[in-house]
This record gives structure tokens, sequence and C-alpha cells, in this order.
């Protein structure tokens, strides 16, 4: 009878341990199904990311196009354009009469703003012609004068001169400003979302040439060579705030029509307005007690 009992004991228990395992296993089952919903949910993301990295790479495949055609372009027709503009200056608002050696005139203002004689004047320049713009002729201004200089630094030396000094012909300013040849005119255009936004700011930039602009933004020098960068650069600094600043805005706006509304309501139920209210006492208000 006892070796029946201690069978029975020992059924019990490998019945009881295989329960036990039983339930381990599913347990365990659905710790594998979780880590397989996991898995499934990590290669979604994957694949996600994998798509973002692909159309990145399309991004910056068009910029390195992009700035390959620019480099093609510079080393080509449009780098001899950018080093023939570098021996030009053009001068606006200088007005003459008939008659007039425009040459001369040039040169005896150039001569005096750099402190030097006409004969020397004469030999650093090349040539000088006028040139219509479609801007001085919208404007009725006088025609533009343009000078080809012998040397890049007679050219850089009249610039200084002109930024530290007013220059000036018949007693009206002078304006000095660069060549720039017109395929770089043209991809400036594309940056005016860009360059509008810094002006607004306060903030001033220079051109890089061939394409591209440079300035300090919150302490911190950027350098955007291509359009791409400078939409990304739009997007993260100015499009958000132009946003709260809109919302802002029409929030005054409502405050500012509920509140004529408002004075409207009072005024058709023969209210006094609030400024000629006279102010009441409050001493029935709030009586003095005895203790």
């Amino acid at each position: 009878m006892q070796g029946i009992q201690k069978i029975r004991v020992r059924t019990e228990d490998i019945e009881k341990r295989t329960e036990n395992i039983e339930q381990r296993t599913e347990k365990t089952d659905e710790n594998v199904d979780n880590i397989y919903r996991m898995m499934m949910k990590y290669e979604d993301r994957f694949k996600k990311i994998e798509e973002q990295d692909i159309q990145r790479d399309k991004k910056i495949g068009d910029v390195d196009t992009r700035l390959s055609v620019v480099e093609k372009d510079k080393s080509g027709s449009l780098g001899w354009e950018i080093d023939k503009s570098e021996f030009y200056l053009r001068f606006q608002n200088i007005e003459e009469e008939k008659g007039e050696n425009l040459a001369g005139i040039m040169i005896e203002i150039l001569a005096e703003a750099l402190e030097i004689t006409k004969e020397k004047m004469m030999d650093g320049m090349h040539e000088v012609f006028h040139v219509y713009t479609r801007y001085a002729m919208r404007n009725k201004l006088p025609r533009e004068i343009h000078i080809r200089f012998t040397k890049k630094t007679i050219k850089t030396q009249i610039l200084q001169v002109a930024r530290e000094k007013t220059l000036k012909y018949k007693a009206k300013e002078i304006v000095v400003l660069k060549q720039v040849p017109r395929r770089v005119r043209e991809m400036r255009r594309e940056y005016q979302f860009l360059t509008k936004a810094l002006l607004k700011k306060g903030v001033n930039y220079r051109w890089l040439i061939p394409e591209g602009l440079m300035f300090i933004w919150q302490e911190q020098r950027h350098r955007i060579n291509s359009v791409e960068k400078a939409e990304l650069f739009y997007l993260e600094y100015f499009r958000g705030k132009e946003e709260e600043t809109r919302k802002e805005e029409s929030l005054i706006e409502f405050q500012k029509e509920c509140l004529t509304t408002t004075e409207k309501e009072e005024g058709a139920l023969g209210s006094e307005p609030r400024e000629q209210r006279e102010p009441r006492s409050t001493q029935a208000i709030n009586p003095s007690y005895k203790v």
C-alpha cells in the first residue's frame, strides 16, 4: 500500500511539474509573439529610415550635380566672365552735358578721390563707356558709366575710398558699384526669399562667387552655397516664427474686435462710457463689524 501511495505522490508531482512547464511554455510563446511584433515594428521603422536616407541621397546627388555644373561653368565661360568683371566698376548718377569729355570727367573725379595725378589715373584706365539700363530708363536717371581698369588693385582702392567718403559730381552723390555677370545675377535672384528675411532681421550678408551667400546668425557664421541649403535654413529659422507672429496678430485683432463690440453694446443700452463713470464708495459694501 505504501508503494502505491508513493507512486501516486510521484505521479501528482510529475503532473504538477508538467502543468508548470506548460504554463511556462505558454508564457514563453507570448513573449516570443511580443518579440516578433516588436521586430516587425522595428523593421517598418528601418524601412522608413532607409527610404528617407534614399531621398536624402537623391537630394545630395542633385546638389552635387548642381555644384559640379557651377564649377564647370566657373572653369569655362562663367569663370571667364567673373574674371573679366573683376576689372570693371559701374558709376551711377553722373549727369553730363553735350560735348563734355566723359573720360576726362572720370579721370578728374577718380584722381582727386585717390589723391594721385591725372596722368597716373589715365594710365590705370583701359576704357570708359556708357551703358543703358532698364533701371535708369524707368527712373529717368543718367546713363551708367562703366570703366575697365588695367589692374584689380586700382578698382579695389576706388571701392575703399567710396566707402570711406562720398564721391560727388556737380553736387550730386556718385554711386559706385561692382560689375556682376548676368548669369551670377540670375542665380542670386533665387536667394531673394532668404535675403529679404535677413534684411528684415537687420542681418547683413555677403555674396559668394559664383553662387551663395555668407552671414552671421545667432553668433554663428553660415555659408549657404546652394538654393537647397537656403530653403532648409529658411524653414528652420523663419517659417515657424512667421506663423507664430501671424497667430499673435490674429489674436490681437480678435481681442480688439471683441472690445469694440462690447463697447458698442454698452453704448446701445444707454450706459455711461467706462472713462466717464464716477468711482463709487465701498463703505456700504464693506461695513465694519464690532467685536
